[in-house]
């Protein structure tokens, strides 16, 4: 019976480890980043861009209060920044666009809302954007 229960036991464990995974993919769902305020510049000078990543942002759950063009329009690449101190929210931000590019920016401003600003560049195309209507 000992042996009986040892086999069936080997057999159950062999069954779990070599059954194979599916694939799993990364799922972009609203989240809580309310708390998060992003201020989405177009670096790049594509009509409409500083916009879409907004509404991307907005989707994911973040709080984006305005979008509007960089003072210039040439960032070969995007880059996200810190204004506030807290290079956690920055983080936040550019991994869920695939942005590897964060820097460290405090001006003092009494009537800045926002935490974070993205500045979109030319690589644009390959930020991680899902579809939305």
């Amino acid at each position: 019976m000992g042996g009986l229960l040892l086999t069936a036991s080997v057999a159950i464990v062999t069954l779990v480890i070599r059954t194979p995974r599916p694939e799993t993919t990364r799922v972009d769902t609203p989240r809580n980043y309310g708390e998060i305020h992003v201020e989405v510049l177009n670096g790049c000078g594509v009509d409409g861009v500083a916009q879409k990543v907004s509404r991307q942002l907005r989707f994911l759950g973040f709080d984006v209060m305005s979008w509007t063009n960089a003072p210039s329009f040439n960032y070969p690449e995007s880059i996200v920044i810190d204004r506030v101190g807290n290079p956690e929210l920055a983080r936040k931000v550019a991994e869920a666009l695939g942005i590897e590019n964060r820097i460290q920016q405090i001006i003092p401003d009494p009537f800045r809302i926002e935490q974070v600003t993205l500045i979109v560049g030319r690589d644009f195309r390959h930020l991680t954007l899902t579809p939305l209507n």
